[in-house]
């Protein structure tokens, strides 16, 4: 039993290191399974307006509220994900990695049928 201890301690150490890409990663793809649908609320908003305002609108949320949002809520997820005690962070992660990919399914799955 102190051997499978050792293991997940090695294992909790392990992921630690690399909590910042971690959650970076997820943060990353979450925006990528959803931009579809933050893209067609923006469309939505902007459709009344003219072409020029509509590109640049566009533009700016790609190139800076992507990045933005990216760039500061990595870090907070990142610092909540390190607040959990060895015996969680390894699942948790696990298990979130298992929900985006299925939320990434569920939401491919739909794109395909309509």
């Amino acid at each position: 039993m102190e051997y499978v201890i050792d293991f997940y301690n090695g294992l909790d150490a392990w992921v630690r290191q690399y909590i910042l890409m971690i959650a970076m990663a997820q943060v990353a793809t979450i925006l990528v399974v959803f931009g579809d649908h933050i893209n067609a609320i923006v469309r939505i908003v902007v459709k009344p307006y003219p072409f020029v305002v509509r590109v640049g609108a566009f533009v700016a949320l790609c190139a800076f509220g992507y990045g933005a949002l990216t760039a500061f809520t990595t870090p907070v997820y990142a610092k909540v994900l390190g607040m959990l005690n060895g015996y969680l962070l390894t699942p948790v992660i696990f298990v979130s990695f298992v929900l985006i990919g299925m939320l990434a399914e569920r939401g491919l799955r739909k794109t395909r049928l309509a």
